[in-house]
């Protein structure tokens, strides 16, 4: 990516994980940043079903390479997997195949690149937790669990290919070498395999971006809250003018860069601009329960991963988030959705909460065929996004923040950022 050296006042699109992060790191870099929000908060939308995973062992590109198949079996599930509508639009069906495309000749290379990258935002962000003191609620350990040995038998596979970032894991045979890292663990569901990860966890996403809002306040970014952007502009003369709309009437602002951080919003932004995004609209699902017998609720963290749905400790809280629903947004989930998630979470600690009274919630995230995150410059100089990190994408989002704004200012990036950042998005 080229530094434009004229970058000094930056706008983000987007209040959420991926906007504040980056908002933050562009301030500490020096440069004037303003965020701009259509909700009244920060992190309400895709950031607020987070799975609060902090995992680079278990995070991998979200590919699905079977869902042709699954697309029709899940209908006839009642406590599916993936959620897929019947009869997908043109454009759907290919995003899927060039999905399966990367699959099969990148997965390998982009769970590596995503790994690295979650590694370094791990790091990032607790250092920023130590160095800031924040209120944390964190849980250090993480259980990856197989219903399948086809799923055990891939993810070994990986996890040869994954022995250069020496992150510590152990492999647990049978229920009782789970239970001597999870005393609470006492499910009786049958498990083809499982794998400890001691330096992974999760934590309380939603809580850890109204702080670091807090802090990128008090070094100078300034939140606008209930602006709706319109357009962005580029201008002649290396500006970019931006279209604001809220209850006070349309405004434009102008600005030496732009940074599109609102997922799926991205793309009538950039539509007029030439530009488009491989991106589609995922759901994913949570639940948060009360724990209700301490002795039988979790203290590590465990991921499903074949439903790709984490259980975690929240303080005094379960909560229970993944799943992928291909399906129209609406604002309590899928009935399979629930009935999905209260399966996992009574199957593994059906007795740590009422499950059946849980608060359930969906959330809206862009995905790209690749499963990766869409980071970096664009064929106009001064326009970027920074999207796409995924329901477990919490340490992947810090860590592409500090990325997007080491190279817009510049600076040599201090991982290797082959992969992980484009240099232009082109339509």
């Amino acid at each position: 990516m080229t530094h434009n050296k004229t970058l000094k006042q930056i706008a983000i699109v987007g209040g959420g994980l991926s906007g504040v992060t980056t908002a933050y790191f562009l301030a500490r870099a020096g440069f004037e940043v303003a965020v701009l929000e259509r909700r009244a908060n920060v992190a309400e939308e895709a950031t607020f079903g987070n799975s609060g995973l902090l995992a680079p062992s278990v995070v991998q590109p979200l590919v699905l390479p079977a869902i042709t198949r699954t697309a029709f079996s899940n209908l006839f599930k009642n406590e599916p997997p993936i959620l897929v509508k019947s009869g997908f639009n043109p454009s759907r069906w290919r995003w899927v195949r060039k999905s399966r495309r990367e699959y099969q000749d990148y997965f390998s290379l982009n769970k590596q690149r995503l790994t690295r990258l979650s590694a370094y935002g791990q790091m990032l962000t607790q250092h920023l937790q130590e160095q800031y003191a924040l209120e944390e609620e964190n849980s250090q350990g993480l259980l990856h669990l197989f219903r399948n040995q086809a799923d055990a038998e891939r993810c070994a596979a990986i996890e040869t290919s994954l022995k250069q970032f020496e992150l510590p894991r152990q492999q647990l045979k049978g229920q009782n070498a789970i239970r001597e890292v999870e005393p609470a663990f006492q499910s009786d569901t049958p498990i083809s395999g499982a794998l400890y990860y001691p330096k992974d966890g999760a934590g309380n996403c939603v809580l850890f971006v109204k702080q670091l809002r807090a802090i990128a306040q008090s070094i100078g970014v300034q939140f606008h809250f209930s602006q709706s952007v319109k357009a962005v502009r580029p201008e002649l003369g290396g500006r970019v003018s931006i279209d604001v709309g809220s209850a006070d009437g349309d405004s434009t602002l102008t600005v030496d860069g732009v940074v599109l951080a609102a997922g799926m919003q991205n793309l009538p932004l950039l539509k007029p601009l030439g530009l488009s995004l491989p991106l589609c609209p995922v759901q994913s699902y949570n639940a948060m329960a009360a724990v209700k017998n301490l002795d039988e609720a979790p203290n590590t963290t465990l991921f499903d991963e074949t439903y790709k749905v984490a259980i975690a400790r929240v303080g005094n809280r379960i909560r229970v988030s993944g799943l992928l629903g291909f399906l129209p947004r609406t604002e309590l989930p899928h009935p399979k959705a629930i009935a999905s998630l209260l399966k996992v979470a009574n199957d593994y600690y059906p007795n740590a909460a009422n499950f059946n009274t849980a608060n359930f919630w969906s959330s809206t995230f862009a995905l790209q065929p690749n499963g990766m995150p869409l980071v970096g410059g664009t064929a106009h100089g001064n326009v970027f996004v920074n999207t796409g990190h995924g329901a477990h994408g919490w340490a992947a989002a810090v860590g592409s923040g500090k990325l997007l704004a080491d190279a817009m200012a510049g600076r040599e990036t201090e991982i290797d950022s082959d992969g992980l950042l484009i240099s232009s998005v082109l339509g």
